[in-house]
């Protein structure tokens, strides 16, 4: 079982974004999250998100919903990889790394 976020750039059509779930239904959408975290991600996506974003603002919000994923979720994931489609092509933006465990020196 697999759900896809598929993001893509046409000439004609401009950026899209697709949600396909486990069962093959694939829907166009705006925005989009996926497994437990996603609760918590569309929230945040629903009241911030706007389609006239720049990338500054768009990472803005993605750092957002990370900090709000590792705020509540217990079992969040410790790193994120923040990627950009557009008319350029596909690429990693930014990473998004959590603090690591100081080692505790025994007295």
């Amino acid at each position: 079982m697999v759900n896809i976020i598929l993001a893509g750039y046409d000439k004609e059509m401009c950026p899209s974004l697709y949600f396909v779930d486990y069962i093959a239904s694939l829907h166009k959408l705006e925005k989009a999250a996926f497994g437990y975290g996603s609760y918590f991600a569309l929230s945040m996506m629903d009241r911030h998100y706007r389609s006239d974003m720049t990338v500054e603002e768009a990472v803005d919000l993605v750092d957002k919903v990370i900090m709000e994923i590792r705020l509540r979720l217990v079992v969040a994931p410790p790193n994120f990889v923040i990627k950009i489609v557009d008319k350029d092509g596909a690429r990693e933006y930014a990473w998004r790394e959590s603090i690591k465990d100081a080692s505790v020196v025994a007295s």
